[in-house]
This record gives C-alpha cells, sequence and structure tokens, in this order.
C-alpha cells in the first residue's frame, strides 16, 4: 500500500471513529483519546490529521453538507427547494450543541489556520451552489439581475449568520426553526 492511501486510510479511521463515538457518548464526553483508541492510532498520530476536536468536527460539518450538494445537483425539479433541504438536512444533523458551536466559532476567529481552513470550505460551498443557481436562474426560478456567483454567496452567508445567531441564543431555540425562517425570508429576496 502507498503512503498516501495509508494516510487517508487512517484518516477516514479516524473520522469513522470520531462519527461513533459522538453518536455513542456526545461530542462534549468524547476525548481526544477516546477517537484516538477506536481508530487504534496514538494520540500522537490524531494531532498529525487534526489540530483539536473542534478542527475534526468542522471537517465532518464540512464534508457533510459538500456532499449532500453533490446529491441535490443533477437532480430534476425545482431549484430552490434543492437549496433549502440541503441546508436544513445540514442543521437537523448538526451535531454541535450551541456551546460547541460557539467554541468552534471562537476557533475559527481566534486560529488562522482554522480561519483558513473553514474560509476555503465556505468557498466550495459557494461553488457548488453556482451550477444550481445558474440553472434556476435559466428557468426563470432565481431573479437574472444579480450573479449566480453573488446569490450563492449570500446563501452561505445566511446559512453561516444563522449558525452564529443559535450559537450565541438568540432568535428561534432550535436550529431548524431558525433555519428556516432565515431561508424563506431569503428566498423572497431571490425570487423573480
Amino acid at each position: 500500500m502507498k503512503r498516501d492511501e495509508k494516510k487517508a486510510q487512517t484518516h477516514q479511521r479516524i473520522m469513522n471513529s470520531a462519527i461513533e463515538l459522538f453518536d455513542e457518548l456526545g461530542y462534549e464526553s468524547t476525548t481526544v483519546q477516546h477517537i484516538a483508541d477506536r481508530a487504534e492510532v496514538a494520540k500522537g498520530t490524531f494531532f498529525n490529521y487534526f489540530a483539536s476536536k473542534e478542527d475534526l468536527i468542522m471537517e465532518l460539518q464540512g464534508m457533510m453538507i459538500l456532499q449532500q450538494m453533490e446529491n441535490v445537483s443533477g437532480k430534476p425539479g425545482p431549484v430552490i427547494p434543492r437549496m433549502q433541504s440541503v441546508l436544513f438536512e445540514h442543521a437537523r444533523q448538526f451535531v454541535l450543541n450551541r456551546s460547541v458551536t460557539r467554541a468552534v466559532l471562537q476557533g475559527i476567529f481566534g486560529s488562522e489556520r482554522v480561519r483558513e481552513v473553514q474560509q476555503e470550505r465556505c468557498q466550495e460551498l459557494t461553488k457548488s451552489f453556482v451550477p444550481l443557481i445558474v440553472n434556476a436562474q435559466s428557468r426563470g426560478e432565481i431573479r437574472g439581475d444579480l450573479p449566480a456567483e453573488k446569490i450563492a454567496q449570500l446563501a452561505v452567508q445566511a446559512y453561516l449568520g444563522v449558525l452564529m445567531s443559535w450559537a450565541n441564543e438568540q432568535g428561534e431555540p432550535g436550529l431548524p426553526e431558525q433555519m428556516t425562517l432565515t431561508f424563506e425570508v431569503f428566498v423572497r429576496g431571490i425570487s423573480p
């Protein structure tokens, strides 16, 4: 097995172990040592792949939403409900509670490296929305006077704004409810 393949397998094993443990023990009760033990790696090996447990959870969240985008991008039908379903499903699956979400957000703003990773993830998410929006604009579902890239950027900003508000205990108590309300208003703004 090549070195790159082995690294990819170890990375995936750590991720899978974390998912299992977050489900079994909850996020806060799961330690890096638990994850390393389940993945059958040394604790130091964990830190070769992730700077912290928060770093790992951010990667998990980013992967989930990008996979969901891939799943809906080729499907027929109106675009707006597909975009909403991705974001709503992500909100429903959000592993973190409010206090942990706050810690992750603090980590993003407190660490240049983590901020850069999050920025890349947001750019990937924005790019994944663009083809859907172009399609919707060509079918008259979304206004055409704004570039698709701008609408995608605004959608991601609204999504992140909901996460920040929810983490700071503003707005609706449930993340899915807050996401629904925000995107109902957003959709009205991008409708023709």
